[in-house]
């Protein structure tokens, strides 16, 4: 294993390794779209609920979070099946037949996770907001929205960036559940095939990549860090 030889597949008689990373692309077909909805449409959500605190906005910002952390993605993907497959008719419900296939399943992955992007967003900047230095920028004279792009902001980025990691991770996990739900050919469904054939050479290799995917995606918000706060620079080099 530690030379990326995991042995054959028992089902397949083929190279464990490169059974899974031929399902790879798929998986990263519906997992960075999916990310990059979740930031999209999370951290600008955030941020203007936390800017208009106790407003419609902001009460609509945390009902969709609640709903975030307590709807399942299998509940979600269904309800996404139900409405735009079955009643409307606009997209498949399974399958890999182009980019409408895609949808369903990157609507599900990052629908949920905006919410919750949103939710810690919103915290991050009103800590922020509360600090000494941001009053005393105003008391200055300095206009809001200048204060908000050049101190709120990039101090309120540290603890989002961290959540932004987090979902880095459980976008692996979500991908299992929604793309048995939608019968995607990612290492998702192979994970699920491979534990219930116990085809253990597979379910090794799928297991090795996730592992090498949370180190890239730890390692890239570590690199983020020190490029957003001079402080973090500033103790790297120190040591």
């Amino acid at each position: 294993a530690v030379t990326g030889d995991f042995g054959k597949s028992m089902r397949d008689g083929r190279p464990a390794i490169e059974l899974v990373m031929e399902r790879v692309p798929a998986t990263l077909a519906i997992t960075l779209p999916a990310l990059a909805l979740k930031i999209g449409i999370g951290i600008p959500a955030g941020i203007y609920a936390a800017l208009h605190r106790n407003s419609m906005a902001d009460r609509l910002t945390m009902a969709a979070s609640v709903a975030g952390f307590t709807m399942p993605s299998f509940v979600l993907a269904l309800l996404f099946v139900l409405v735009f497959a079955v009643q409307l008719g606009w997209l498949p419900a399974s399958g890999n037949s182009g980019l409408s296939s895609a949808i369903l399943p990157i609507l599900t992955l990052g629908t949920g996770g905006a919410a919750i992007m949103a939710r810690f967003t919103r915290s991050a900047m009103l800590e922020v907001l509360g600090q000494p230095y941001i009053r005393a920028a105003s008391a200055k004279g300095v206009s809001w929205p200048r204060v908000v792009a050049q101190h709120a902001l990039p101090n309120a980025a540290i603890p989002t960036v961290t959540i932004v990691g987090f979902m880095v991770g459980s976008l692996v996990a979500g991908a299992v559940v929604v793309e048995s739900v939608f019968a995607w050919p990612g290492i998702g469904r192979l994970l699920v095939s491979a534990v219930a054939n116990r085809d253990l050479a597979i379910v090794q290799a799928i297991l090795m990549v996730i592992a090498a995917w949370m180190v890239m995606a730890n390692l890239t918000v570590d690199l983020a860090y020190g490029w957003l706060d001079p402080r973090v620079r500033g103790t790297a080099a120190a040591h």
